[in-house]
């Protein structure tokens, strides 16, 4: 399983690509650390509040069935919001052990029915 460490890298190295500071563009409440809005994030990217998040490396029968999880993940980016103003493909690996959280943010992003 993913640790929050790892969470946390995610999110700030998502919150890199923004050209607004992460206290602007991250729900308001009182977090009880920067690490706690990062770990916001993070739950924010994998359940598809910043743009559809799928598995690339997912395998499927031919059935539709899922095989083998997905360990890499993407994000679309608009380009409204990003540094670089142009539409991004943000890239992350959550595990390499299968933990059944992956299979969901894999049916749920291939979907689109979050």
């Amino acid at each position: 399983m993913i640790s929050d460490s790892e969470k946390i890298q995610i999110a700030k190295k998502f919150a890199e690509l923004y050209q607004m500071q992460i206290t602007t563009w991250t729900p308001t409440k009182d977090y009880l650390s920067d690490d706690d809005r990062y770990l916001t994030v993070y739950d924010s990217l994998i359940m598809g509040v910043y743009g559809d998040c799928y598995g690339v490396n997912a395998e499927y029968d031919e059935d539709d069935n899922l095989i083998q999880e997905a360990t890499e993940f993407e994000v679309e980016i608009e380009g409204f919001g990003s540094a670089a103003e142009q539409a991004e493909v943000f890239c992350f690996e959550i595990t390499s052990k299968s933990t059944g959280a992956s299979k969901f943010i894999e049916e749920h992003g291939r979907h689109g029915d979050w």
